[in-house]
């Protein structure tokens, strides 16, 4: 039976073996979700290929003096519309890697890449 003068030193030790027993210790943490910008200028993706980790959130910026434009996965995971300003999100809650592109302007491409 614990007594009373150890009461209060029994339930972090208690924390502590609970811890270590699920495989967490009180200083690990997972990094907090981040969001990276594409901008969408001269006509191009800028940067055209993103990494980044699952949780983590691509923000295409619209800022080429309001010509309109497409964001569009091959795959058709995700679409911005036609938008000529404003921004479009989009959150990646798999690994793996997705190309996109403007149906506008063909030739602008990109490739986000997702990783664990």
């Amino acid at each position: 039976m614990i007594g009373r003068r150890t009461m209060p030193f029994a339930a972090p030790v208690l924390l502590a073996a609970g811890l270590l027993a699920t495989g967490c210790s009180p200083t690990e943490a997972s990094p907090a979700p981040r969001t990276v910008d594409v901008e969408i200028r001269d006509l191009q993706f800028v940067p055209g290929e993103v990494e980044v980790s699952v949780g983590d959130t691509v923000r295409w910026v619209f800022d080429d003096g309001g010509m309109f434009h497409h964001v569009e996965a091959t795959d058709g995971s995700f679409d911005s519309e036609i938008v000529g300003e404003g921004m479009f999100s989009v959150t990646f809650s798999e690994a793996g890697t997705h190309p996109y592109a403007c149906s506008i302007h063909p030739y602008m491409t990109g490739t986000i890449t997702v990783s664990e």
